[in-house]
């Protein structure tokens, strides 16, 4: 192992073990559910130090806890392990702010660039700035190395996939077990094509469409051999030298577990870029003990397993939240957060009269500022139960509701932590592919205010 890649393993291996001993501390606050805030008393399990301070501390000036980047925030007198956290946070945390410039940009020559209005047409804003970040980072890539092929599975609708073919150029094979998915990629695809080239007519004869395969495959039981014969055949390049084809795997919010392990099992692939999400959708050894040790999606590298380090569901589950999001509604409009003492106000009613209903969901969407409580109880449960009037109108159920900014401080005490889980994730997986000798890295492709899970990963091997 080359010096620079040692160091930088232990470094990954150091701040994991210290970030793991940070959950671990604090595993009570984080392994809370908010709706469990009033009939488990959340609130009386925080530090004596926190309550003291967070009784008094006003909610607009909550926002600086989820923001520890820079030194230069501090306005407020925090407890001391409040204080050394923040200072943790910003040596461990893997930074989310998106780099004000990327050193390469696209060529305004492109397809995409030219045309980039009927490549956004009926996609949304978080979809569209998703795919138009993501696909102009494939092109920065020296695609030589994977043979400008890009192999997407679970691509759905085929947004992604146009704007690489049509776009940018690639060769582009789309795996989707959703048959009317594929059905309705197909007919985009016509679609597109028909208006480009109207506009773009040199693109005829010098484009290669997306292939769109209705495949369901079980990628941790999959077959490598079969599986490239499966990509040459739909790409028609069975021709090619059996060492010439080679590709690269790409995902927006994917299965990235076994994503890895198949770009590390296919010779062929010799590229993988994931854009990771749903944390708590994870296999791991503390919630699946039947699972083989290759099926767990965490932690995924040797060390993280023989170092027994564990996530819980809460934990992974709070990973996946929009900081930057909430941390804006802190500033202006915390009002709209007081659902979460609606929530909890009916769950303490629901735990006391249906214990068996405990946890069972309530409707979303609806905003506590267009609602009162009583209004809220009628909306959100969804026919499992009835919430007694008398109940709503009690004086237990009062007193829950005036204590609403405490359980928005707790909502948001809980969200510091976030950042500090995901990294623990990312560095998991950076570890499992650097150990195998892939050339890795982390980047922050999105603006977490559009899309709050913004990091890719890229390996090369």
């Amino acid at each position: 192992m080359e010096e620079s890649l040692r160091l930088q393993v232990a470094e990954l291996r150091q701040k994991i073990v210290e970030s793991s001993k940070i959950v671990q501390l604090y595993k009570t606050l984080i392994d809370a559910y908010i709706v469990d805030f009033f009939h488990l008393k959340h609130w009386n399990n925080l530090p004596p130090s926190w309550k003291r301070c967070f009784d008094t501390v006003p909610i607009q000036q909550l926002p600086e806890l989820l923001s520890f980047e820079s030194r230069n925030n501090e306005s407020n007198v925090w407890p001391l392990s409040v204080l050394a956290l923040r200072s943790l946070f910003r040596r461990l945390v893997h930074t989310r702010t998106k780099p004000a410039e990327n050193p390469q940009k696209p060529p305004r020559s492109c397809v995409y660039h030219k045309q980039s209005g009927l490549f956004q047409k009926s996609v949304k804003l978080k979809k569209r700035h998703e795919i138009e970040q993501f696909a102009g980072d494939c092109l920065r890539e020296p695609a030589e190395r994977f043979g400008r092929t890009l192999v997407d599975i679970g691509s759905g609708q085929g947004n992604l996939a146009r704007t690489l073919a049509y776009g940018y150029g690639f060769r582009v094979c789309c795996l989707e077990q959703n048959e009317s998915f594929v059905q309705v990629a197909r007919k985009k695809d016509a679609e597109l094509w028909r208006r480009l080239t109207k506009l773009e007519p040199a693109l005829i004869g010098s484009t290669i469409h997306p292939v769109h395969l209705q495949e369901k495959v079980n990628l941790d039981h999959i077959d490598p051999v079969g599986f490239v014969q499966l990509l040459r055949v739909a790409l028609n390049v069975e021709k090619e030298q059996t060492d010439g084809f080679r590709f690269g795997l790409i995902g927006l919010h994917p299965c990235a577990p076994s994503l890895l392990r198949l770009f590390l099992a296919c010779p062929e692939c010799r590229f993988v870029k994931l854009v990771c999400c749903c944390y708590m959708k994870l296999s791991c050894d503390n919630s699946t003990p039947n699972a083989a040790a290759n099926e767990y999606g965490f932690p995924l590298s040797e060390f993280c397993r023989t170092s027994k380090l564990s996530l819980s569901y809460e934990a992974r589950e709070i990973a996946c939240h929009a900081i930057e999001q909430y941390r804006d509604k802190l500033k202006s409009d915390y009002g709209e957060l007081k659902v979460h003492a609606y929530r909890a106000a009916i769950e303490s009613i629901i735990v006391r009269l249906r214990p068996d209903l405990k946890h069972s969901g309530l409707k979303g969407g609806i905003k506590a500022t267009e609602a009162s409580f009583d209004e809220y109880c009628q909306r959100a449960v969804d026919g499992g139960i009835i919430i007694p009037r008398e109940e709503i109108q009690s004086e237990e159920t009062q007193q829950n509701l005036a204590r609403w900014e405490e359980v928005v401080k707790f909502y948001t005490l809980r969200l510091m932590f976030a950042p500090l889980i995901e990294t623990i994730v990312l560095y998991d997986r950076l570890l499992f592919l650097l150990d195998k000798g892939a050339d890795t890295r982390i980047d922050v492709l999105f603006d977490p205010y559009l899309s709050p899970r913004n990091h890719v990963i890229t390996a090369y091997k």
